[in-house]
């Protein structure tokens, strides 16, 4: 019985043996064939080829061990991928560029007047005129007006109040210097507005006369201005503004007259 086991493992040794040298020559056979042809091809990518495997298949036998069934695979043969050829770039023809001439203008000669004598006209002289006229000054529309044209500041001296007063007085003169009495003085302000006659207040003179406005200094702005006994207004407006110091806290108006009546 072990004998003829061991025949059987031999006999299938030899198949296995007979079977690797035919796949030897065939293989030797294939390498040593004519070469093909290569064939000119673009420049791909070869295509993956899945390679079969060997897969043994078990031939059942009745008191046998299993036998392999050898199956070839074919060799792949690399091709040789031929490299792209370069087409060298195709030059366009450049234009010439052309010198263009440029006109040049001639100058043209312009003729030079020719110079004449003209007579010159002789220089007219001045005539001498007369004297030249003075003009008349202007006539003053009021009948009076503020006397030496400034309102004059002064410390109290009209009663005993001293800087707890404030007031406006003066006198009114004709055209002598003569003092004038029954003349209206009229003193208005905000809030303020009082009416009194020349003469009425000789602390101030003949013709002097006199308008308190406060019982403390400040500086409040005034105005004052001259009528006739009969209320027509015979001066020009007069601005008074104080300025809020006990030194100066009496404003000194005087009228005088500028023309006679």
């Amino acid at each position: 019985m072990g004998q003829g086991k061991g025949t059987i493992y031999n006999v299938i040794s030899l198949v296995f043996l007979f079977l690797t040298i035919l796949t030897i020559v065939f293989v030797i056979m294939r390498l040593a064939g004519p070469v093909a042809e290569k064939p000119v091809v673009s420049a791909a990518l070869p295509t993956a080829i899945t390679l079969p495997t060997l897969t043994p298949s078990a031939i059942p036998t009745t008191g046998l061990p299993p036998t392999f069934t050898f199956t070839p695979t074919d060799t792949l043969t690399p091709t040789n991928t031929l490299p792209p050829t370069d087409i060298p770039p195709t030059i366009a023809p450049t234009q010439t560029i052309t010198d263009t001439p440029v006109l040049t203008a001639t100058p043209t000669i312009t003729p030079t007047p020719a110079i004449s004598d003209t007579p010159v006209p002789p220089t007219p002289t001045e005539t001498p005129t007369g004297p030249t006229p003075t003009l008349a000054p202007t006539l003053n529309p009021y009948l009076y007006e503020l006397r030496q044209g400034q309102v004059i500041f002064t410390q109290n001296f009209a009663n005993t109040a001293a800087c707890a007063w404030e007031g406006l007085g003066g006198q009114v003169f004709n055209t002598e210097g003569t003092p004038l009495n029954g003349l209206k003085i009229h003193v208005f302000g905000t809030n303020f507005d009082r009416t009194v006659d020349s003469g009425s207040n000789s602390l101030y003179g003949p013709g002097g006369w006199e308008v308190p406005v406060d019982n403390k200094i400040s500086a409040q702005t005034y105005y004052v201005e001259l009528m006739s006994p009969g209320g027509t207004v015979v001066s020009a407006r007069i601005q008074v503004t104080f300025p809020s110091d006990c030194a100066r806290n009496v404003a000194l108006v005087n009228f005088i007259q500028t023309r006679a009546t």
